[in-house]
């Protein structure tokens, strides 16, 4: 992919017959507010996730839109759209919502960061630069970037409306990781008004990738922000726990999530 505002990968129905979990309820939750429900929908994957990717979009909204002021359809981020004047460098925490004026539609897409929750890196060499023991564990996804929390096992995603700081919330996220070698471990917890509204595990990789895949939908909820979690960091400079290092190290790399609302 080149540029952020490029459409997704199209992919053919084929795909859909690759091994996919679709949950109703909250079967892959832990210390959720909510407990079971069918008003949950869990896609999680890995090995060939392009299947599981394509129908989470079919969850969210099919259209995917690249400008302020949508209603419905659904938001891609892929890293290739971060300049590589920024690669290896610390990413603002708005730089996917910026709201300046003149500000590239493409940097408008209403995602940004809690302050204070680490440093957030973009990088076209799987993170080499700062862990040169752990970077041979890890792949793209998409195009030639990749994305991490470098000095934080845990950070959260605030919502905004696309192209202003204002708060808004979604109904599901989904997100492309590398390299889950444990399983339990690494997940996404999605907050509500009143709390919590569960904690989804992301499934280790298989032999055929190092791809996982997890996206979680609430049908009748608003999700004001998603935090994310994992044993490792980066920038502690240790090897992976599949090289005999003390924890499993991750990166990620594209986000997908329905079109932000104003809370």
């Amino acid at each position: 992919m080149n540029g952020v505002d490029q459409a997704p990968k199209k992919y053919s129905w084929f795909f859909l017959l690759v091994p996919v979990m679709i949950i109703l309820g909250g079967a892959c939750k832990k210390d959720s507010g909510t407990g079971n429900s069918p008003d949950v929908v869990v896609v999680s994957a890995n090995g060939d996730i392009a299947g599981s990717i394509d129908q989470f979009r079919q969850v969210l909204g099919v259209t995917v839109n690249n400008a302020p002021g949508a209603a419905g359809g659904h938001r891609e981020i892929n890293w290739d759209g971060v300049p590589d004047s920024m690669v290896g460098k610390p990413l603002p925490i708005n730089f996917f919502n910026a709201t300046e004026v003149n500000a590239s539609p493409t940097r408008q897409k209403g995602l940004t960061y809690a302050p204070g929750s680490g440093e957030f890196r973009v990088s076209n060499n799987n993170f080499s630069e700062v862990n040169s023991q752990a970077s041979s564990q890890f792949a793209t996804y998409s195009g030639t970037k990749t994305f991490a929390n470098i000095s934080s096992n845990l950070w959260q995603i605030d919502p905004q409306v696309a192209g202003s700081a204002v708060a808004a919330t979604v109904q599901g996220f989904g997100i492309v990781f590398s390299d889950v070698d444990a399983g339990n471990t690494t997940f996404m917890e999605f907050i509500g008004e009143s709390g919590s509204l569960g904690k989804f595990y992301v499934p280790a990789h298989n032999s055929s990738s190092s791809f996982s895949f997890l996206g979680v939908y609430f049908k009748k909820k608003k999700v004001t922000a998603v935090r994310v979690g994992h044993e490792g960091v980066l920038a502690d400079g240790q090897k992976d726990i599949s090289q005999g290092g003390p924890k499993d190290l991750v990166i990620l790399d594209d986000f997908l999530y329905d079109e932000p609302i104003k809370k």
